[in-house]
Order: structure tokens, then sequence, then C-alpha cells
């Protein structure tokens, strides 16, 4: 059918999309001379379903005008081929469908972005009474020549919420896709209104933060758990999202409609977490490149000079401080012939050590991958190795050999058992990074103190490293435990680690991705 002609004004190019309901052709509006997205779907005598469908898009098509939805243009009928056909011209959008980008967690700022244009233009929708009831990833496209905005197309299934005598869905059986269905609509029910959408929405929200959607397996076994089963919290998939944003989430995948939030709601509330954000945002130089650089989140605040700071971060360095000076000094008086005043100044020193470097040094949001410890854990491991290659020195000098292994050797081993101490925290413990990193810190302190004290009751050196392995976890759990969570929330702390944004895309996408 390439270069044929569709009701005398529109000239087919190349076929640029297919699905279930018909074929996107990009063609030439011969009338107005630029290109278009024309979506093509065959019908035959005795296929009244198959036109309901498109009389009921082009219907939705021409209520809807919005920046964040694609535009149609015209729609008709006409014979291609010997064959009827109906169609719909659309505006061709250059750029990608969002799918392109998803099953990997996307950064913060970007997928806030894109949740509010697509929340956006449902607000608009349901404003007018329509519901998409097909909201997915390959329905939104990217406009490279609108800055990458999302774009909400493809109304192929959607319906007119008052239209509810006309619609192609039977009791008991669904249309749409699995993954993004809301539990009214996994169980087929015929009245689906707005809030069906914004549970879609939802389920598209958890994707792009955490790269997978919340339910996953066979179609039937998806649909069950939309209907039956809690999703699992994006802090639990990806620590440090903000709790406001976890909350949406978890609002917008309620299984009850009329407990989720409007689209207006859900708009305003991205916004507001999306204009927090961006206040962390670095200021733009003359050399930032074109496109936006991609934000890596941590949950960290700012602080002097621009640097960042976990929430609540003094109140919890204070605790775990306290708890570490009270370990310490109860492990030497307990252990040791140390006189008192000296086991108390001890603790009270490390543990005023370890709140200092830890409210001095602010941690650096970590990049994908990246093995994550601040200045302050560092310093104290590299104390701690120092001071046993000192230990030794100081017992016997013909014992040179042991120390420089451990001045060597030592200092990478402490760090990297101190990322696995962090990481454990972190995933047994929801807490962010910064809250793992301190509690290793504060457990690498108190295992070394009881480490000392065995050491002084003559047990070998074997036993004191098995010990140690045990130890250091154990404290670290047990000091995070006994700290405070923070009580507040603030927003991600974005940092700028490049450009992942696409420069051009392969070739134009159409406006709609056939169902």
């Amino acid at each position: 059918m390439r270069g044929t002609t569709v009701a005398g004004r529109y000239r087919l190019k190349e076929p640029i999309g297919s699905g279930g309901m018909g074929t996107v052709w990009r063609a030439e509006d011969l009338h107005e001379n630029h290109g278009v997205a024309l979506k093509i779907i065959p019908v035959g005598e005795g296929d009244p379903v198959r036109e309901a469908a498109f009389r009921r898009e082009a219907q939705v098509a021409a209520r809807l005008s919005h920046p964040n939805v694609v535009a149609v243009r015209d729609h008709g009928a006409a014979d291609l081929d010997g064959r009827r056909i109906l169609f719909l011209a659309m505006d061709l959008v250059d750029g990608r469908p969002l799918n392109t980008l998803t099953g990997r967690p996307l950064p913060v700022h970007q997928a806030l972005t894109w949740a509010i244009q697509i929340s956006q233009a449902l607000e608009a929708a349901h404003h007018r009474g329509i519901v998409h009831r097909d909201l997915k990833p390959s329905n939104i496209l990217l406009d490279q020549a609108a800055g990458n905005a999302a774009k909400l197309c493809d109304f192929g299934i959607a319906r007119l919420a008052e239209a509810t005598h006309h619609t192609l869905t039977v009791t008991g059986v669904a249309i749409g896709t699995p993954a993004y269905m809301s539990p009214e609509q996994a169980r087929g029910d015929t009245t689906l209104s707005a809030p069906s959408d914004l549970y879609s929405l939802g389920c598209l929200l958890h994707e792009l933060l955490t790269g997978s959607v919340p339910f996953t397996g066979t179609g039937w076994q998806v649909l069950n758990q939309h209907v039956h089963d809690a999703p699992a919290p994006l802090s639990a998939l990806r620590p440090g999202v903000p709790r406001d944003l976890e909350q949406l989430v978890l609002e917008l995948l309620d299984k009850d409609p009329d407990r989720r939030p409007t689209a207006a709601d859900t708009s305003t509330r991205l916004t507001r977490l999306h204009t927090a954000l961006a206040a962390f945002a670095d200021a733009p130089t003359a050399t930032a490149p074109r496109h936006p650089p991609t934000l890596v989140a941590t949950t960290t605040s700012a602080g002097p000079a621009g640097r960042q700071r976990e929430p609540g971060a003094r109140g919890t360095t204070v605790c775990t401080a306290g708890l570490t000076a009270a370990a310490i000094t109860g492990a030497l008086s307990l252990t040791t012939t140390v006189p008192t005043p000296w086991t108390t100044g001890l603790g009270t020193l490390a543990g005023l050590l370890l709140a200092a470097l830890y409210l001095l040094d602010p941690p650096q949001p970590p990049h994908p991958g990246q093995l994550m410890i601040t200045t302050a854990a560092l310093m104290t491991l590299l104390l701690l190795t120092g001071g046993a290659a000192l230990a030794v020195l100081v017992t016997d000098l013909s014992l040179w050999a042991t120390a420089l292994a451990i001045s060597v050797l030592g200092g990478p081993a402490m760090v990297t058992c101190a990322s696995g101490v962090r990481r454990l925290v972190e995933h047994t413990l929801h807490r962010t990074a910064w809250h793992g990193d301190l509690a290793s810190t504060a457990g690498a302190l108190q295992t070394a103190t009881l480490l000392l004290a065995a050491h002084h009751a003559g047990l070998p050196p074997l036993t004191l490293i098995a010990a140690g392995a045990l130890l250091w976890p154990a404290t670290a759990l047990l000091t995070a435990a006994l700290t405070p969570r923070r009580t507040r929330h603030e927003p991600l702390a974005p940092a700028r680690t490049g450009n992942t944004e696409p420069r051009r895309a392969t070739r134009p996408r159409s406006a709609v991705t056939p169902t």
C-alpha cells in the first residue's frame, strides 16, 4: 500500500506501528503539505464492534485538546485496495514511546516530570468525561520537538464515562493490558470511571521509579494480584524514595476506587514534590548540556555551602554517637582493668568524634553501582586499621611484616566489609544509605572495642577474627534499630552525573500505538 492515497488526501509512506485494531502509517497530508500519522482500521460487513471502537476513538479525540495529548486532525471512512477501511489522522510525533526507557529505575526528577504531564492529560480527559482505559508506557510518546514532553495517545479502547449504554467490555471479560489494569478493570466491570486511569498511572509511576510494575506473572496471575494483593512499598525496592511520593503511589494503587486521588490532586501533589526537588538542583551554567542531566536520588537536604545533608541527620547522629559512647564505655569498664574515668573518657571521645565527622561530612550521592561510603566512615576505618598496625608494632617490633600487611590490606578489606554491612542495614531494616553508613561505622567502633577487650582476655587471633565477622553486622543492626527514623521527609536531592537523554530518535514515531 506504500504510495497509495487514502480519501484523496493522505499518501501512505511507511508503516510505523501495528496492533490488534489496525496499522499506523507515516503519511503525507496533500492538502496541508505536512506529515501525519494515519491509523487505518480495516472493517468488513457484519463487524460492528470494530467500527464502534473507531467511532468512539474519533469522538473522544474530537473532544480532547491538551498539550500532553496527541491531537487528532481528521477521521472518516474510505476504500483502500478494494477494502473498506476507517482512518484517523493524527499529529506525527517525532520521538520515542516511553516503553523504550522502562525496565530500569529512572531518575526521580525525570519520572516526576513525565508523571505530572500524564496526570495533567488525564485531568483534561476526565474533566470531559473521558476515560482512557489503556494507560501504559507504549501509549505515551516523548515528543523530542517539545523537550521530550510526554504525550498521551491511543484512546482506541477508551470510553466516554457517560456512555454506559455502549461498551465493548462484556461482563467478566477484561479489555486492556494486564500489568496496568485496575482491580475493577481486571474483574471485567462495565462501569469503569476516572479512578481506573489513576490506578494505571500508579502502576506506571511504580515502574518508572523501580524499573518494574507492581505485579508480575502470567496474565491471569497478574489480574488476580491486582484484585487481591497489596503492592510492595517503593522504599523496599528503591531505598531513599521520598515518603510523600511513596504514599501517593500507594494511594493510587488502592483497591478501592473511591480512595484513590483524582487526576487533579495527583498533578498537584506531584508538582509540589517536583518543585521541592528542583530547589536543590545545581544552578545552570554556561556549559550545561543541551538536554537535562540525569538526576541520581539520595535522601539528603541542603547543608552549608550547598552541600547535602540527610533530613534528621543531627538527631540520628547524636543518638548513634550516644549509643556508641555507652557501648565502648561499658565494654571497657566490664572487661578490662582500665580505670573508670579513662573508659568514660574514651567512650565519650569516640562518640564525639563519630558525631562530629558525620555532622561535618554530608554523604555524597552514589552513582549506580558505585561503592558508597562517606569520608567520615573512611577516616574511622583507616584510623582503626592504623591503630591495629601500631598496636602490633608496640607489642613486638619483630612483627613489622604483620603490621605492614595490616596497613596495606586492612584498609580495602575494612571498606569492603563496611559496604556489605551498610547494605545489610539498608535491606534488612529499610534504612537509607546514609543511615546504613552511620550504623556500619558505629558498629565498627563498638566491635573494635569488644575485640580489644577479648584480646585482653587472651583469645587467639583466629577467634577474634571470627568474632569480629559476627559482631560487626550485629552491632550495626542493633544500632540502626535503636536510632530513630526520620520524623519528617525532604525530597530527594539531585546530583548531576551526565546526560542520558537520547539526542535523536531513530525515526519519527506515530502518535498512536494500535491496540
